[in-house]
């Protein structure tokens, strides 16, 4: 009996420690990869499993979760021979996790290969200008011949975007200047278009002034000739109505320039006679 007590226990210790190696708890978002004997047998989804101790192994654990691989800076020689430093970022999903595991040895390794090749390839197929303003040209091309080598290895593409596109140093220079001048010519432009403008404006300006102002000596003219018929009317001579219209005028002035404080000197017609003529004649109209 005093053997058989720790054969006992030992038994009931390795049987515990086989069932807790046969439970197991996959986390969400998880897939874990089971072999039977060193092949595969089956693939573990979020849950509780069991799994037999000592013949079934996990071969390995895979995230099914959206993956950021980012792609290192190369150098690309364009179509116009412009050397340009360009990297890239990757999102891909597991969703075949056993051909992840079997049928490619390094996944991260492989995705990165293939861009950076396939960037090679498409850049040197464009020149620096077409790069620089087709960055979604070059996504699209990327993702399309990557997902078509990816398929076998159990992932689906996102997205593939370019980060940065780097060109020589005096390539940017010249860039810069170029774009600076063109916005001085624009500029030079705007403004030549707004002094265009403005004289434009001016003229019309100046024509409607002198339109407005015949138009005011025309009504004058008007005025004063409806005020001599209407004179003569009442005298019944024209040369007598003019006298009494500019005699009117006259003594206007006359009446402006003496009530003015600044006057100093008040100018009478040379007969004070014809002024007191004038007077009469345009009491009687």
């Amino acid at each position: 009996m005093e053997s058989f007590f720790p054969f006992t226990l030992i038994l009931f210790i390795v049987a515990v420690i086989l069932i807790l190696q046969s439970v197991k708890i996959v986390p969400q978002k998880q897939a874990w990869i089971v072999e039977r004997l060193g092949k595969y047998h089956r693939t573990l989804h979020a849950g509780l499993h069991l799994i037999i101790p000592l013949i079934d192994t996990i071969r390995a654990k895979v995230s099914l979760k959206e993956q950021v691989l980012d792609i290192p800076k190369q150098e690309v020689i364009t179509k116009d021979n412009v050397v340009v430093k360009i990297d890239a970022v990757c999102y891909f999903t597991v969703i075949k996790p056993e051909d992840a595991v079997y049928n490619i040895e390094n996944l991260e390794y492989a995705i990165i290969q293939t861009i950076q090749t396939n960037l090679r390839d498409i850049i040197g197929g464009m020149e620096l200008d077409e790069i620089l303003s087709s960055r979604e040209k070059i996504n699209a091309k990327i993702k399309e011949v990557l997902q078509g080598a990816a398929s076998s290895w159990g992932i689906l593409i996102n997205r593939v975007e370019v980060k940065e596109i780097e060109p020589p140093a005096n390539i940017v220079q010249a860039m810069s200047m170029l774009i600076e001048a063109d916005r001085k010519k624009k500029a030079m432009i705007t403004e030549a278009e707004g002094k265009k403008r403005a004289q434009v404006l001016e003229a019309e300006g100046y024509k409607l002034a002198k339109w407005q102002e015949a138009e005011a000596i025309e009504r004058i003219g008007q005025a004063q000739a409806h005020a001599i018929n209407s004179v003569k009317s009442a005298v019944g001579d024209g040369e007598t109505a003019g006298k009494l219209i500019l005699g009117d005028s006259f003594i206007k002035s006359l009446e402006k320039l003496s009530s003015s404080p600044n006057s100093k000197i008040v100018l009478l017609p040379p007969s004070v006679e014809s002024l007191t003529e004038i007077l009469r004649k345009k009491n009687e109209s």
